[in-house]
């Protein structure tokens, strides 16, 4: 499995356009997202910021965090359709968590139970 790693270099460049493009300071950048400005400065070095400032920053580039990250995804079908129906049945405001862990666990055991190896479809 590869690992992936967030570009700090290449995250600083894109802040770095935007921050010359506007004419501003990293002070001023920092104040307005009430980060603290040696962040910059920590980027810089190759330290990657907390996930909460992180998401602040690729959020006033104007740039998806993905772009950011290097480095290939593994890839696992399986993992990515449970995840995403998790992800719906966690939101719902109708459910309360244990129902949703519930309906979860039936439909992971009736993906196992059901689910073609290889991702090929049955043909019948």
């Amino acid at each position: 499995m590869s690992r992936r790693y967030l570009d700090t270099i290449a995250l600083l460049g894109a802040l770095e356009a935007k921050k010359d493009e506007e004419g501003r300071s990293w002070r001023d950048i920092a104040r307005e997202l009430e980060i603290d400005h040696s962040t910059f400065t920590r980027l810089g070095r190759g330290q990657r910021p907390d996930v909460d400032t992180l998401v602040t920053l690729t959020d006033w580039v104007g740039v998806p965090l993905d772009t950011f990250v290097v480095g290939e995804a593994p890839h696992d079908e399986r993992q990515e359709t449970l995840a995403a129906i998790a992800t719906y049945l966690r939101a719902d405001k109708a459910l309360k968590p244990r129902s949703a862990q519930a309906i979860e666990s039936v439909l992971r055991a009736a993906y196992d139970q059901l689910a073609e190896p290889g991702g090929e479809p049955a043909t019948h």
